[in-house]
């Protein structure tokens, strides 16, 4: 018998400079980030993995959904990510929004560049829907999604979930 899943809790994204990244998450796209816990000692370290971790961390209210940032202070020599879309491991986090256009006008004001134009699904049970890739401070690829209305696309590719 397989086990259940009883609700998601958050999304952990480690980051280089705390500072940096809740002025993107807060300022850029508008979400509500608590105040940086500093979180050490031996018990972080087995739950991380990671002898003698020293954690900044700081969580960002998203609508239906918390993103947790950490930032590592201990150990040092920490090496940032390479993969790619394409590569086993690699991973997004999908972002609702409405005026697609204004949220990557705002983006861009902030220096960092989609990783296309924004795409225009035109046929289909999505017709209509605006996507786009865009990546966060860190590299951490964040898409952008307009729905249009009355569609919620996971729910279009879940109504056959067993």
């Amino acid at each position: 018998m397989a086990v259940r899943v009883s609700s998601t809790g958050h999304t952990g994204i480690t980051v280089s400079d705390l500072d940096r990244s809740i002025r993107f998450y807060r300022g850029v796209l508008g979400l509500s980030v608590s105040e940086p816990v500093r979180c050490a000692g031996e018990m972080f370290g087995r739950i991380t993995g990671v002898p003698g971790a020293e954690i900044d961390i700081s969580f960002v209210r998203a609508p239906g959904h918390v993103i947790e940032l950490l930032c590592y202070r201990k150990p040092e020599g920490r090496v940032s990510s390479t993969l790619r879309s394409c590569d086993p491991g690699f991973w997004h986090l999908a972002l609702k929004v409405r005026e697609i256009d204004r949220v990557v006008a705002a983006v861009k004001r902030s220096g960092f560049e989609p990783l296309s134009e924004i795409q225009r699904v035109d046929d289909g049970p999505v017709e209509g829907l605006r996507v786009v890739y865009v990546r966060d401070p860190d590299g951490v690829v964040l898409e952008l999604i307009e729905e249009p209305q009355g569609v919620v696309l996971e729910e279009l590719y879940l109504a056959s979930a067993k």
